[in-house]
């Protein structure tokens, strides 16, 4: 196999994985929404998502920008989950 062929595999490996924690995160946030509606909390936590992009820029020292865009992304359609 050639080095390109791995590298690739590696990513198609790395990309299952990143599905398989998104669908976990989405069905989180499912159960926080049932929480938050139970509860009569607002669905929206302006506070929570920047504490959620905090923590990132911790983290991610390389490609920052890159993986707090992509987060914003994730924050953007977990919203629009729970509604």
């Amino acid at each position: 196999m050639n080095r390109l062929k791995i590298y690739r595999n590696k990513i198609d490996k790395i990309d299952r994985r990143t599905v398989k924690l998104l669908s976990l995160r989405f069905k989180l946030i499912k159960k926080i929404t049932l929480y938050k509606q139970r509860n009569k909390l607002k669905i929206i936590d302006v506070k929570r998502e920047s504490q959620v992009i905090n923590n990132l820029k911790k983290y991610s020292k390389q490609h920052q920008k890159i993986v707090i865009t992509i987060f914003k992304k994730i924050i953007y359609y977990s919203r629009r989950l729970q509604k």
